[in-house]
């Protein structure tokens, strides 16, 4: 999406449509049976995130308006990833409803371990086309839902982009101004941690490395693989995109190589550090006075700029279906409801940045997130980039997350460091 198109969107005031939460008359819920599967119990698989912290409290609405049973399970991102693959695999696999990835979609899909969903959405029992409005999606998000290039198995819920969050009272108080470039941030970071008591900076610099590392890495002008799956991870653009990453990780906090997303979520959330450089999802939480230490003292910037111009990582988490799922109709039903407009409309209140339109038209948008947290989105999602997916993604991204650490360890430079992975990565994909 276009910066000019993104923020004409973002700028279009839009009435929202009369529908209530959780009501069930049908003329405020379109033509759909909300009742056709009254009785059944759904098992729902979470991953611990805003989204899930958001939906959760909803759940009894959608059980009002259907008659169905949800019961919701949730795990730490990493330990959730790692059991929904290896059940899947062992087919031992009991949800129903689970989140998922786009980079995961093309494994899935061989495997078959997600269910079609156009069959379910075309069925007009099941779904009004008009109140669902499929092209109220922006084409991006509709376009993850077939990524996997086989059919559409998820549909987005969250829209997200890699941004830099900061401590407005920290960088005033050392009369610092708020980085614009790469250079400008890992200076900031490095004074602010030299001045001490707090770091920097936070991000990941454990299992999911690679996630804000590939923003960084596309800014300097590199990249992970080329357009035909080429390994080019040991460019030039690439060793210096990772020497940046690095030198920003030693102005985090102690034990960064074992940073994940609730690390980095916590480090910011505790004021423990000054900057954050990873999804933007995390802004709702950080504004909420019942989880942050550091409410209405922060604010939000575009992804930094490199030698490369402005490439932060986007991303969008999903929801799918599971194949082997007893219960698809009803799973649909509520799939159709999570990402409903009214749903994440609902959401979006809470401070969940939507995959739709018409929701992120909503006047209510700015009174949520304010208006340098709506520039700072527009403006990255506007040049944003998206992981490769492929069908040895996570294989691919093992060794580059172990020599990342390496780096940021100071146990071997990015070069060395690169060189080694592209040579493991020709083995993989050969």
């Amino acid at each position: 999406m276009r910066r000019r198109d993104f923020i004409a969107l973002l700028g279009t005031t839009m009435a929202m449509p009369a529908l209530m939460l959780g009501r069930s008359r049908a003329e405020e819920l379109g033509k759909t049976d909300w009742k056709a599967h009254k009785g059944t119990t759904l098992n729902l698989f979470l991953s611990r995130h805003p989204w899930q912290e958001a939906i959760e409290p909803l759940l009894p609405a959608f059980e009002d308006l259907t008659g169905i049973t949800v019961q919701a399970s949730k795990l730490p991102e990493q330990q959730y990833l790692t059991k929904v693959v290896t059940d899947l695999s062992a087919k031992a696999f009991q949800q129903d409803v689970f989140m998922t990835q786009y980079y995961e979609a093309p494994r899935f899909q061989a495997e078959g371990w997600t269910a079609d969903l156009k069959p379910l959405m075309d069925k007009a029992a099941l779904t009004d086309p008009a109140w669902y409005d499929w092209n109220d999606f922006f084409p991006s998000a509709r376009n993850i839902a077939t990524i996997g290039r086989r059919y559409a198995d998820r549909v987005a819920l969250t829209s997200e982009a890699q941004i830099l969050v900061y401590r407005k009272d920290v960088l005033s108080e050392a009369s610092l101004p708020v980085p614009a470039d790469f250079d400008g941030l890992i200076k900031t970071a490095q004074a602010i941690s030299a001045k001490g008591p707090i770091s920097g900076i936070t991000l990941r610099g454990g299992p999911t490395n690679w996630w804000p590392l590939y923003g960084v890495v596309r800014s300097y002008g590199g990249d992970y693989l080329d357009d035909k799956l080429t390994p080019v991870v040991a460019s030039a653009e690439s060793k210096a995109g990772l020497e940046a990453f690095a030198k920003l990780a030693a102005a985090a906090p102690q034990g960064v190589t074992s940073y994940d997303w609730d690390e980095i979520n916590t480090a910011m959330l505790s004021g423990q550090a000054a900057m954050f450089l990873d999804s933007s999802v995390i802004y709702g939480r950080l504004q909420d006075p019942k989880l942050s230490t550091v409410t209405g003292k922060v604010a939000a910037a575009p992804f930094p700029t490199g030698p490369g111009g402005r490439h932060g990582h986007s991303h969008y988490w999903s929801i799918s279906i599971a194949s082997a799922s007893r219960n698809p109709e009803a799973a649909w039903l509520f799939v159709q409801w999570a990402t409903s407009k009214a749903t994440q409309l609902a959401l979006a209140r809470k401070g969940i940045f939507p995959p739709r339109t018409s929701v992120a038209q909503s006047p209510e948008l700015e009174a949520t997130f304010g208006k340098d947290f709506l520039s700072a989105v527009g403006t990255s999602l506007a040049s944003a980039v998206i992981s490769p997916a492929n069908l040895k993604f996570n294989e691919l991204m093992d060794p580059l997350r172990a020599a990342t650490q390496e780096v940021i360890l100071g146990n071997t430079d990015a070069s060395a460091a690169l060189d080694g992975v592209e040579e493991q990565w020709k083995r993989i994909l050969a």
